[in-house]
């Protein structure tokens, strides 16, 4: 893989400790101002995103739509996603299968909530993150929850509830075995359902 390459613009705002809706402004209009169009523009994008520690409100709204737009409108299959972009985008959000960055995982939610197809990779990976950060109290959803019971709570439900709607409106309502499996293990299926 070659080193990522920032333009002036962006390499200004990276260095930057604090990122301000006047930075995002620049990004709109001088840095992106097709938008992201390609997966060397989202992967700078997410470099600002790791690099400057204190956001501005604004920026969790261009992030997250910013990303979202790119993998649903810029990759194929257009207005939806495949198995080839929902593994890219695990692959830009996880380390070692885990999602450990808050925004990162509210990326994650917020492409299911908005794509009309969302393949089970990425609703697995997601009822994952929702399993280990209940069961095991670790990654993003692990520090995000109210509660550190490892037993559901209603924000889990509320979670696993907006995967259950990319389910039904990808296929019908009818999770897969492995889907099937991570539900009952969390605690949203009885244990009958398995069967």
């Amino acid at each position: 893989m070659g080193e990522l390459r920032l333009s002036h613009p962006a390499y200004g705002i990276a260095g930057k400790s604090r990122l301000t809706p006047a930075d995002i402004d620049i990004l709109r209009e001088h840095v992106f101002s097709q938008g992201i169009t390609s997966s060397q523009e989202a992967v700078t994008l997410f470099a600002i995103n790791t690099a400057c520690a204190e956001k501005c409100p604004e920026w969790h709204h261009y992030f997250l739509d910013s990303i979202s737009g790119f993998v649903l409108h810029h990759c194929e299959p257009h207005g939806s996603l495949d198995e080839r972009n929902a593994d890219w985008l695990i692959g830009m959000i996880s380390t070692g299968g885990t999602v450990n960055s808050p925004i990162e995982l509210e990326l994650l939610f917020h492409v299911i909530d908005v794509s009309p197809f969302v393949p089970d990779s990425l609703t697995f990976f997601a009822l994952q993150q929702l399993r280990t950060g209940i069961r095991d109290g670790v990654g993003a959803w692990g520090t995000m929850r109210h509660s550190r019971r490892p037993i559901l709570d209603p924000d889990d439900v509320h979670m696993a509830c907006r995967v259950m709607s990319a389910i039904a409106r990808s296929r019908g309502g009818k999770p897969t075995p492995r889907e099937n499996e991570i539900l009952v293990s969390i605690g949203v299926l009885p244990g009958a359902a398995a069967a």
